[in-house]
């Protein structure tokens, strides 16, 4: 059983998730079949790009955060010193 005044830590690896994001993208030889299959096609992407967008910005937000949970440990463990 753990311990719950001890902080639980989760491993992340943001380099793995923001090399995933701009890994390079497939395309089909085939052309569209109709114009709704494109159209659809599109907005996929588009919603995709928006997703994207949306992890690389929840990925720095993430980063901050631990660098400002970090600093926050290091002024408590410095005050309780005294």
């Amino acid at each position: 059983m753990t311990d719950p005044s001890k902080p639980v830590g989760f491993n992340l690896d943001l380099d793995q998730v923001l090399k995933d994001l701009s890994g390079t993208r497939r395309r089909r030889a085939r052309p569209a079949t109709n114009d709704m299959d494109a159209a659809v096609r599109r907005a996929v992407r588009a919603e995709m790009d928006d997703v994207e967008r949306a992890l690389k910005a929840l990925v720095a937000e993430v980063t901050r955060l631990r660098k400002a949970n970090e600093a926050l440990a290091t002024q408590v463990a410095r005050l309780t010193k005294r």
